[in-house]
């Protein structure tokens, strides 16, 4: 039996994340380029980077031919967000700061994150941008391979607040509210898992 949507947020009635949502007015469009397999994670955060940030794009493949949309804008300062042997700390940019108009994040596992870099050479040759200091990830619900993961709207965040300046409190606060929904809907058994 299909489940009620809500026809804002598109989540499920229970699951609900309308009343955390505050509009983000960000300048630099963020492009997320989505492995496939992301479209069946429920816990997949790009979902909601699309209900607060103004400017964005999300792209869902694994080839160049994907990602046309993107190719077609990289004479317009566009960088992305990997930790190729080339790239910048994000945190010490300083007068190229605001040539950046556009930001790629690749969404997806490390190991399909690795394999999108590895399928589409031509995002390396874009100025690549990785994190010197990243703040610990409060995304609790998804397991992460390393450490110093990050949720893909916890990068975008990042990455605004250095970049443009934005307070990080909007998409946190939408972050939360989304884990919260989610472990409230979870078995008792399951939600024990998250509660460290």
């Amino acid at each position: 039996m299909a489940r009620n949507l809500c026809a804002q947020c598109h989540y499920p009635s229970s699951h609900c994340v309308c009343k955390y949502v505050i509009a983000v007015e960000n300048t630099i469009t963020v492009w997320i380029l989505r492995h496939p397999h992301e479209l069946s994670q429920a816990k997949s955060t790009t979902p909601l980077l699309q209900l607060a940030l103004k400017r964005m794009n999300v792209c869902t493949g694994e080839n160049p031919e994907d990602f046309l949309a993107v190719q077609s804008i990289l004479d317009q300062g566009v960088a992305v967000v990997y930790p190729s042997e080339q790239a910048n700390a994000i945190e010490q940019l300083s007068e190229q700061r605001g040539a950046i108009k556009h930001i790629i994040l690749l969404d997806g596992t490390w190991s399909k994150v690795h394999r999108l870099w590895q399928l589409n050479p031509w995002l390396h040759a874009l100025p690549s941008l990785t994190f010197a200091q990243p703040p610990a990830s409060e995304y609790r619900i998804r397991k992460a391979n390393r450490d110093d993961s990050l949720s893909t709207l916890e990068a975008a965040n990042y990455c605004l607040a250095q970049l443009e300046g934005l307070s990080t409190q909007p998409l946190k606060q939408l972050l939360a509210g989304f884990v919260q929904e989610q472990l409230k809907n979870m078995p008792a058994h399951v939600r024990q898992r998250y509660s460290s």
